[in-house]
């Protein structure tokens, strides 16, 4: 899954109040999206890669991945980043909630867990339903 930002300028997405705008605007996606991944690959995080942007006609593009806990992803990563984050992994609820990491610019890693009335499970079984008309 790819994010494209129309703004010229990577940074404009990489704060707090940009990366909440961004999940809530694509939300069902995502959450369709996490919940498909987790019946396939198990417990994990939906990761927005901001230090590797790459350029397209149409402005930026981030790299959106499915990343699972034992997954070689995972170990390219170096493991999760901090304790913080590997209690949310193993404790949240994948029916109900999607754990977001922000790759940020500077290096830092931010994470959200977000749960919405559309359930990633709701978001799953409303878009897969829809596939098969």
């Amino acid at each position: 899954m790819e994010l494209t930002l129309q703004t010229g300028r990577i940074e404009d997405l990489d704060t707090p109040e940009a990366h909440l705008k961004f999940i809530r605007a694509q939300w069902g996606d995502f959450a369709a999206f996490s919940y498909k991944k987790y019946l396939l690959e198990g417990r994990g995080a939906v990761v927005f890669d901001l230090k590797n942007p790459f350029r397209s006609e149409v402005g930026f593009e981030i790299r959106t991945h499915y990343i699972a806990e034992r997954s070689s992803q995972l170990a390219k990563l170096g493991g999760w980043p901090s304790d913080e984050i590997k209690n949310v992994i193993a404790e949240y609820d994948p029916e109900q909630d999607v754990v977001f990491l922000f790759l940020r610019i500077n290096g830092d890693v931010f994470h959200y867990n977000v749960t919405d009335e559309l359930t990633p499970m709701k978001a799953f079984h409303t878009r897969s339903s829809h596939a098969h008309h």
